[in-house]
C-alpha cells in the first residue's frame, strides 16, 4: 500500500510535467533504502554487507541518457550528487566522494570502478550488526568482522562468488583453492582502510 501511494504520486507529478511541457527537462530519479534482513545469513537489520542489504534500486529518466538501458556496473549512492550536477551541466564540487555515472550511462566508461569498500561501525542503538569491513568487486565479495579492540574477529569471515552464487548461499572462505583470491581481497581491504581513516579525520577537523 505504501509503495502504491508512491507510484500514484509519481504518476501525478509526471502527468503534470508532461502537461506543462517540462517533462523532458526534468530529471526523475527513483531509489530505495537499504534492504532489511529478516534472518538471512543469521542476521537482521539493514547494515550488513550482504547483497540483500546493499543492493538497492536506481532508476533514472532523462532524455539525454537514452531509453530502455540497464547498466550492470556498480553505482553507489555517493555517485548521485556528482551525477545530478553533471546532468545539469553545473560545476563539480571539489573533493566530492563519488563519481558521475553520466558517461557510463550514455556510452560506457572503461575507467569505471570494479570494486569498492563498505564499512559499518557498531552502534549501541542497533545491537544486531557488529563492525563490518568488506570489499565487493564485480564478481567477489569478502566480508570481515573486526572486534574493534584488537582481539579476534567477532565472526568468521565470508567470501562469496557473486557470479555463480548471487544469493550468497555458500561461504567459500575456507576453500583452500581460493586462498589466493582471499589474500588479494584482504590486501585491497588493508590498503583502503587507512585512506578511509584519513578521510574521516579530515571531516572531524573544524576546517574539514
Amino acid at each position: 500500500g505504501t509503495i502504491l501511494s508512491v507510484d500514484d504520486s509519481v504518476a501525478r507529478v509526471r502527468a503534470w510535467l508532461e502537461e506543462t511541457k517540462q517533462l523532458d527537462n526534468t530529471i526523475i530519479v527513483f531509489m530505495g533504502d537499504n534492504g532489511l534482513l529478516e534472518g538471512e545469513h543469521g542476521m537482521i537489520d539493514k547494515r550488513t554487507a550482504h547483497e540483500a542489504s546493499l543492493h538497492i534500486p536506481l532508476v533514472v529518466r532523462f532524455p539525454s541518457l537514452g531509453q530502455g538501458k540497464t547498466i550492470d556496473q556498480q553505482v553507489l549512492t555517493v555517485d548521485m550528487a556528482p551525477s545530478i550536477l553533471d546532468l545539469c551541466t553545473a560545476p563539480a564540487l571539489p573533493k566530492i566522494h563519488g563519481k558521475s555515472w553520466v558517461k557510463l550511462a550514455r556510452a560506457g566508461d572503461s575507467e569505471w570502478r570494479t570494486s569498492w569498500f563498505y564499512h559499518y561501525n557498531y552502534e549501541k542503538q542497533f545491537p544486531y550488526t557488529p563492525n563490518v569491513r568488506a570489499i565487493r568487486t564485480d564478481r567477489w565479495k569478502y566480508i570481515h568482522y573486526p572486534h574493534g579492540d584488537g582481539g579476534p574477529d567477532r565472526h568468521m569471515a565470508e567470501l562469496y562468488d557473486l557470479k555463480n552464487d548471487p544469493g550468497e548461499t555458500k561461504n567459500l572462505i575456507s576453500k583452500p583453492e581460493l586462498f589466493g583470491q582471499v589474500t588479494a581481497l584482504e590486501a585491497e581491504l588493508a590498503a583502503v582502510v587507512p585512506k578511509m581513516l584519513d578521510w574521516l579525520r579530515c571531516l572531524a577537523r573544524p576546517d574539514g
